[in-house]
């Protein structure tokens, strides 16, 4: 979502001009250039200048989507404590029901750009919520786990079109030099959904079990009907999109309720289609680049897609997703009340390093942050490997809340922050469409096996200490092949990706 939560794409910086010899118009270099400048001075001249309350107002609304898709996730781990008790479900079927939702969200990922391009970006909102509310509401309702899984692949689908509108929208909307703390706000949303998530399940604990899970999963309906309405009568489309639909006028009344009073917007709007201008002609380079990539473009992706792969082949979304499981196993509690409790302690923990790394991580730098964050969940995950081997249960809890602590001061926010600063604007789009796509469908794999994988190998200690070597080899590929990419320019990054490459 989009710590983008784990999975989230974060909004691109803005799209480097200076390879574009005209723009939309035809006008040459020389204006293009004019006209750049002066947004930019504009830009400048407003930077201590707030956005209106209104941008603040549609930021939450978007955010608000943010938390209302990860809620899903965050209920989901409390669900499947109870389902597979009540229906006697296998741990192949458990993991079926946690992996689907990210192997979806992977697909709608990619089929969300589409969507949004065709229909713009606030009906976008809309289709989102209308899936959220269909597929929760056939999930909630399933009489057997084939209809159960019908509910899960439409929450998917839904899980992955929020992922990416939530922060395209804000990116676009927001005036320049708000732009990087606006398109914060759905990360921070995102974990604030998981813990609300864990909340909800601490709060039906002490329901029937026969009903209690069907609760759980149907709260997760009021937020989204709540947005439809707001996505349909409150929310203004994107300027953008409007500007791509020859609808400048509209753009501009937009931009002037989003923007600081006195910003000069007919040169926003221009700049904008320089930015169109600029996207066509990348989009006609096609996927080449990537497929046949030079020794250069093979470093930025090697650094681009094997960060967001990095990120979840520790584990940390199914470690945060199945905590119920791993704290149930480890003895931890033996009521779902005192077991849904633990898992909220998580929550918080996740929630409030994931503020604290909003506030550093354009102060201490991405590759320091990356290589500190790994490090130290290798050391969690292999404290919690031993707290299985000892049945010590205090430091089960203890592992689980550093390892999320220390996800979310690093790996967790700055794998996107990196990837799109590491990509060169010529095949930006389609490389972060890669590295969400490689992302998603990691993060389902190491769900799926979760459970079968740790019965296979004798029970959660094995599991973990693989997942710590994992996690350690991620740290050794971070000091070896990630570069600093905080206030160095894309050809200072391209100059020293080819020096490195053989």
């Amino acid at each position: 979502m989009p710590e983008l939560h784990q999975g989230r794409v974060a909004s691109p910086p803005v799209v480097d001009l200076s390879n574009v010899p005209v723009n939309a118009s035809g006008a040459s270099e020389a204006d293009v250039q004019v006209k750049r400048d002066a947004a930019e001075d504009a830009s400048s001249e407003s930077l201590l200048a707030s956005p209106p309350l209104y941008m603040y107002l549609m930021a939450g609304c978007a955010a608000l989507n943010s938390a209302n898709v990860d809620f899903d996730i965050g209920v989901s781990s409390g669900v499947a404590v109870v389902l597979q008790d009540e229906w006697q479900l296998s741990d192949s079927q458990v993991g079926l029901f946690m992996s689907s939702i990210h192997f979806m969200a992977a697909l709608g990922g990619l089929c969300c750009q589409g969507v949004a391009d065709q229909l713009g970006r606030r009906f976008t909102f809309a289709v989102t919520q209308a899936l959220l509310i269909l597929g929760l509401a056939i999930t909630a309702s399933a009489a057997s786990f084939g209809i159960l899984m019908v509910g899960r692949v439409i929450v998917g689908l839904a899980v992955g079109f929020g992922y990416a509108i939530d922060p395209l929208y804000i990116a676009e909307l927001a005036p320049a030099t708000h732009r990087g703390r606006l398109t914060s706000w759905p990360e921070i949303a995102s974990n604030f959904g998981i813990l609300v998530g864990f909340v909800i399940n601490w709060a039906f604990a002490g329901v029937d079990r026969a009903i209690s899970w069907r609760l759980m999963i149907a709260t997760g309906g009021i937020l989204p009907t709540a947005l439809l309405v707001l996505s349909l009568k409150w929310m203004p489309e994107s300027p953008r999109w409007l500007i791509c639909k020859a609808r400048v006028a509209e753009a501009a009344e937009v931009l002037m309720s989003t923007h600081p009073q006195g910003e000069d917007i007919s040169s926003i709007v221009e700049a904008i289609r320089c930015e169109i201008s600029a996207d066509e002609l990348n989009g006609k380079l096609g996927w080449a680049p990537l497929l046949c990539p030079d020794k250069v473009t093979r470093r930025l992706l090697l650094v681009g897609v094997g960060v967001a792969f990095a990120q979840q082949i520790n584990g940390s979304e199914s470690v945060l997703a199945y905590s119920p499981t791993i704290f149930k196993r480890g003895h931890v509690a033996t009521t779902d009340a005192d077991l849904f409790a633990v898992t909220m302690l998580v929550g918080f923990t996740k929630t409030a390093f994931i503020v604290l790394a909003a506030c550093c991580v354009d102060t201490r730098g991405r590759r320091p942050l990356l290589i500190l964050s790994t490090s130290l969940m290798t050391i969690c995950l292999a404290g919690l490997s031993l707290a299985m081997v000892l049945d010590i249960a205090w430091l089960s809890v203890a592992a689980v809340c550093c390892f999320v602590a220390a996800f979310s001061i690093g790996i967790g926010p700055i794998t996107w922050i990196l990837a799109a600063e590491t990509f060169p604007s010529q095949i930006r789009a389609k490389a972060m469409s890669l590295a969400t796509f490689t992302n998603r469908c990691t993060s389902g794999l190491v769900a799926l096996s979760f459970l079968p994988l740790s019965d296979v190998m004798g029970g959660q200690a094995p599991y973990f200490g693989l997942f710590a070597a994992l996690t350690g080899l991620t740290a050794v590929w971070a000091c070896a092949f990630v570069p600093e990419t905080k206030q160095r320019t894309l050809e200072q990054l391209h100059q020293g990706a080819g020096k490195m490459m053989p």
